[in-house]
């Protein structure tokens, strides 16, 4: 097999996220990190398994992003809470951590969830072009057989060293593949990875030891699972 039949057969799309750098209009289509100010009538700070209040983390506002996952065509937003101690393992959702999942045609209102203790700056994110993503090498992604390939085309000078010929994208992305720092993990079956949230300075977010965040979503039970590693 080529190195482009392999290459096609491993790209997925993806869209990435930066923060800041931008002024935010405060409007209600906002996507942001370190701010939910988007809920249902009602609606608190989650709590975690000591009953303490979570820090909101992200809010994605899904209609009119350049790429939008098939298991999020029917969402309109998603709102995601952390508590103090992240799971350390597969976490189903509410394990210390919470994704709010608003529907096409549900209300919601403009509901600031604001957190006093929250270590995390709230900023803006936009949306940047549709990416092509690669799986990283040792995360499992690569089916066995082309894995072979692709070290007998090395061997043979045909292709560089993969993380020289493919992009790898390790910041806050939709879609693509899930940029693991660790060799990676499976999630549970049926549950196909969507979101990537990495650690930010400039909003202050640290995750752990400088790692990232990946949350799937099982498209048939609307189930989310949460995973992170770290360096």
């Amino acid at each position: 097999m080529r190195s482009e039949e392999i290459k096609a057969i491993l790209a997925r799309p993806a869209v990435e996220f930066t923060t800041g750098g931008f002024q935010p209009t405060n409007a209600a289509t906002t996507s942001w990190l370190g701010r939910v100010s988007l809920s249902r009538a009602g609606e608190t700070l989650p709590l975690d398994d000591q009953d303490r209040p979570m820090w909101p983390l992200l809010q994605l506002y899904v209609p009119g992003l350049p790429l939008v996952p098939p298991s999020l065509a029917n969402t309109q937003a998603l709102t995601v809470f952390v508590g103090e101690e992240l799971p350390m393992s597969l976490a189903a959702n509410g394990e210390n951590w919470l994704v709010r999942e608003y529907l096409l045609g549900e209300e919601l209102v403009v509901n600031d969830l604001l957190h006093p203790a929250s270590p995390l700056q709230a900023l803006p994110l936009q949306a940047g072009p549709v990416v092509t993503d690669f799986p990283v090498w040792d995360d499992g992604g690569i089916p066995y057989p082309l894995l072979k390939e692709l070290l007998a085309l090395e061997r043979a000078g045909t292709i560089p060293n993969y993380f020289d010929w493919v992009p790898l994208h390790y910041g806050h992305k939709l879609g693509g593949w899930p940029t693991f720092c660790q060799p990676g993990i499976e999630f549970s079956p049926g549950f196909e990875f969507v979101l990537q949230i990495a650690s930010d300075a400039d909003a202050g977010l640290n995750v752990v030891d400088n790692g990232t965040i990946f949350l799937a979503k099982n498209a048939t039970t609307a189930e989310w699972e949460f995973y992170c590693d770290f360096h």
